[in-house]
């Protein structure tokens, strides 16, 4: 795994392994959908402490909805930061690793970040 240090721009204290940004201040923001992520936060940080974020490599991911995403499928980001199978307009984040379960589930992807998708 690859990661670099942010300074949190909010509370991320709740939000490990959520994709984060980085807004115009160069901190660490949740992304939102199909927003532009960086990588996944790795620890809890709250606003003003330090992110670190995996950029590439293998890390957990929160799931946000399961449906049809399974191990091998491209990974993007919904509208809570949270993962999603990779749809039209999505950056692909990475490859799935594991099939997720249920709604909220944390599992391994392949982090690789790879052009939006058509």
């Amino acid at each position: 795994m690859i990661a670099i240090s942010l300074v949190a721009g909010e509370d991320l204290s709740s939000s490990q392994y959520y994709f984060v940004s980085v807004n115009t201040s160069g901190q660490a923001v949740l992304t939102g959908d199909d927003g532009n992520p960086v990588g996944v936060v790795q620890n809890k940080p709250e606003s003003g402490q330090v992110a670190t974020v995996c950029i590439y490599g293998v890390t957990k991911l929160y799931i946000g909805t399961e449906s049809g995403l399974g191990a091998g499928y491209n990974v993007g980001c919904d509208s809570n930061s949270a993962g999603k199978v990779s749809d039209t307009g999505s950056f692909r984040m990475g490859v799935a690793l594991e099939d997720p379960t249920s709604d909220g589930d944390i599992v391994s992807v392949l982090l690789q970040k790879n052009g939006k998708q058509a």
